[in-house]
């Protein structure tokens, strides 16, 4: 994140560079000409944050199947203080007028931002909100120049491809007994493993496993 921000718009083609940008005209269109948005960072700021985020992340499916919303806990939000006392978080909330819309939690770690929550409320998914806040983000994180990488973290998503530079291999290793019942397991999880590749490579090739995502996240 040391380059400047227009030398890593230089990664995207200009198919993709020219979708972002209609993207954000489409939201600037939508809130009437202008996009409010916010940064939180120091500790008298992370309470607004806290109680804006949990606005979004409530209704998000990050929380509802995944169990995996900004936690809504005394720990998490003494963690969060201390992160901001030390200079050591970044928070973004994007706006429809006064509503919430979609939020950004990053904690740094050794310069490094960590992609640690985020969510949009599904009423605007048709306005790309979490695109939009991230395109923002990222771009006031450049013009920063404190931080040296972004760090999306574990897990493949469209999401993490479209705005990640690099990646590397990454893995939970499990050492397990050599018994009938754990080879059994092993055998069981392959079969799952391959069957929900099948799966989805099947429903790539019709065009129908975007679909089938919106399905079962928002039931829609």
């Amino acid at each position: 994140m040391r380059q400047p921000f227009e030398e890593y718009k230089g990664k995207f083609s200009s198919k993709t560079r020219s979708t972002l940008n209609r993207k954000i005209r489409k939201y600037t269109e939508h809130c009437g000409g202008s996009i409010s948005w916010k940064l939180y960072k120091s500790a008298g700021e992370m309470p607004e944050f806290f109680q804006l985020a949990r606005t979004v992340s409530q209704v998000t499916y990050q929380e509802k199947l995944l169990d995996a919303g900004l936690p809504d806990s005394e720990e998490f939000r003494r963690e969060m203080d201390q992160l901001a006392q030390q200079g050591h978080v970044r928070g973004f909330i994007l706006f429809y007028q006064d509503i919430p819309v979609s939020y950004l939690y990053c904690p740094v770690v050794n310069d490094v931002l960590i992609y640690a929550f985020l969510g949009y409320n599904p009423s605007y998914m048709n306005f790309s909100v979490g695109t939009v806040l991230q395109w923002l983000a990222l771009e006031h994180l450049f013009a920063e120049r404190c931080f040296r990488f972004f760090d999306f973290t574990e897990g493949q998503s469209e999401h993490k491809k479209l705005f990640a530079t690099h990646h590397i291999q990454c893995a939970n290793v499990f050492f397990l007994r050599s018994n009938l019942r754990n080879r059994l397991l092993l055998h069981s999880q392959r079969i799952v493993d391959n069957f929900s590749k099948l799966t989805g490579d099947k429903l790539d090739q019709l065009g129908l496993k975007s679909k089938v995502k919106k399905m079962m996240r928002f039931g829609i």
